[in-house]
């Protein structure tokens, strides 16, 4: 099979020909029975499992990629619009999956199939269906690993979690983003590990998965909140081609105007029994609570001034061309009295001043700048907890603090925001309370986690690490 893949506007003008309501699918909404998304366990024993088959291997036959009954089709529309790390991850892709969905029903002529999910909080070991490479079997493509258990993690389903969207605190969205989310896409490597991972057909029921414990999110209350139905969080629309979007409204249930709900919609209540490796969360928010194990050791590594980086922010400490290998490592970043005093001040809830900035500082985030990956690198398998460790004062021990997780998707989608490739990191102010206090030296570690298979060697590389204040007034 042969993927024509295309950047944005070609895809855009290209596709618009072909694209239109009544060309396309069916009517979009207005079904008038839900329609059940089961297990994959569950659903290859029904009668639509050969439909989703003929689907899957038609679709993959057609190498017109600006048509919308080609795979490559849905790849070039994750490729050029997926919204990652920022607002509407959620909303966008269940609006893209939706379609799909409806897409693959027309295509089998099975107007009953629906999208099945795979439940791996259950279990963790991909489908049998989709690891056998023989008999021209179109859900297989050659992975990594087929076991995602060290990309789980319970932190999303804490009860602090209450508010939803990313750029909010204590969100659920940002916390599942990381983990289990990329995670998943990580571990199994293969195309997953980047932005053309809709080649895959794992990805659909992962992304199934993934918006089946939103729903389950939702359901769970216990002051879990949604932005209001009728607030300006839901005005506009998902776009996927000039041709093709979805009213953000649509997208704030699956029961009303999409008509379909999941055979299980509740939170898992534990990790796999065979996970072995990682007690502690992995979340890309943190608060003071959230600590990790042992630290690893300290690397040697040139130290990078601080300086304005940008209109909005400024470094207060850094290091340059840290490599990442298949052992976790620390960096220092030696930060000076005045500050550490705003480091204090600004985890006080306050604004802060430096003597080199006119800026009112009032966030912090840890920034990998310029980072690059080998070839051996973007195939995935593995990936890294990124912690913070601040330095212990006379009345404490030293704090680690679990800030994210980087790997090769994180990469693959921050490259698709463009050049340089950065990554941040934000921080809850809270972390800094009391930071005058401390020594002065804070480290970030990358924790290097692996499935049953990873690479070796150098993977990724960081032109630098650093510590950043931030006029932005949003609290991690």
């Amino acid at each position: 099979m042969r993927h024509d893949l295309m950047g944005r506007r070609n895809f855009m003008q290209r596709s618009v020909m072909l694209l239109g309501a009544s060309a396309m699918l069916p009517k979009a909404f207005g079904q008038t029975t839900l329609m059940i998304r089961p297990e994959w366990q569950a659903f290859k024993t029904t009668p639509h499992y050969d439909a989703f088959l003929r689907a899957v291997k038609l679709m993959k036959s057609n190498t017109t990629a600006t048509d919308p009954k080609s795979w490559s089709f849905w790849t070039n529309i994750h490729l050029n619009r997926c919204p990652h790390s920022i607002p509407y991850f959620f909303a966008w892709h269940r609006g893209y999956i939706y379609y799909f969905e409806r897409q693959i029903r027309a295509v089998s002529g099975d107007s009953q199939l629906v999208l099945p999910y795979w439940d791996y909080y259950t279990n963790p070991t991909l489908p049998a269906e989709f690891t056998n490479p023989n008999g021209g079997n179109p859900l297989y493509v050659s992975r990594v690993n087929n076991n995602v258990r060290q990309a789980l993690s319970m932190a999303p389903f804490s009860s602090s979690l209450i508010n939803f969207p990313t750029n909010s605190a204590n969100a659920f969205e940002p916390s599942f983003e990381s983990a289990p989310h990329n995670l998943v896409h990580n571990i199994i490597g293969g195309v997953m590990s980047d932005m053309l991972s809709p080649t895959d057909p794992i990805f659909w029921l992962h992304h199934a998965n993934v918006d089946r414990l939103w729903v389950a999110w939702v359901s769970a209350g216990n002051g879990r909140k949604m932005p209001a139905l009728g607030s300006a969080y839901w005005s506009g629309s998902h776009i996927y081609t000039s041709s093709l979007t979805m009213p953000r409204s649509s997208t704030y249930g699956t029961r009303t105007t999409l008509g379909y709900r999941y055979q299980n919609e509740s939170f898992p209540t534990r990790l796999p029994s065979a996970r072995s490796a990682l007690s502690s969360p992995d979340l890309v928010q943190a608060t003071p609570n959230e600590t990790v194990g042992t630290q690893p050791p300290l690397g040697s590594f040139r130290i990078s001034p601080s300086r304005q980086t940008s209109d909005q922010t400024f470094a207060i400490g850094g290091a340059l061309d840290v490599s990442l290998d298949d052992r976790s490592i620390s960096v220092q970043l030696p930060v000076d009295s005045e500050h550490m005093r705003a480091l204090a001040q600004i985890g006080t809830g306050a604004a802060t001043s430096l003597r080199a900035s006119p800026q009112r500082y009032r966030s912090v985030q840890v920034v990998l700048d310029n980072v690059v990956i080998t070839d051996a690198g973007k195939l995935g398998g593995y990936y890294y907890r990124v912690i913070l460790n601040l330095s212990p004062d006379a009345s404490s021990k030293s704090q680690s603090i679990a800030i994210g997780t980087l790997g090769a998707f994180e990469i693959s989608g921050a490259a698709h925001h463009g050049n340089p490739v950065r990554l941040r990191y934000r921080i809850r102010r809270a972390v800094f309370a009391g930071a005058a206090s401390r020594i002065g030296l804070l480290s970030v570690s990358f924790v290097r986690v692996d499935g049953e298979q990873g690479p070796t060697g150098q993977v990724i590389g960081l032109g630098e690490v650093r510590l950043e204040t931030s006029t932005d007034d949003n609290d991690a």
